[in-house]
């Protein structure tokens, strides 16, 4: 099985947290159940994982700033 990326694993997890919700919606799943599965979602070593080191490769390595002046 492929490894997949922390952005990948981040993108992974928000698909399975909006199909929990749109089960909610759809009445598949109730109220409690919904809760439970977005925590358990969100309680994952290795989401947590990706998005750290998404924030820190962030902050190794900055964007670029655009040189165009702000809208007003």
């Amino acid at each position: 099985m492929a490894r997949l990326s922390p952005a990948e694993q981040i993108e992974q997890s928000y698909d399975l947290a909006i199909m929990a919700l749109a089960d909610y919606l759809t009445h598949k799943r109730d109220a409690t159940a919904t809760v439970d599965a977005l925590i358990r979602i969100l309680d994952r070593d290795a989401l947590r994982d990706a998005i750290t080191e998404v924030l820190v490769d962030s902050r190794v390595h900055p964007r670029p700033k655009a040189d165009l002046p702000l809208v007003r």
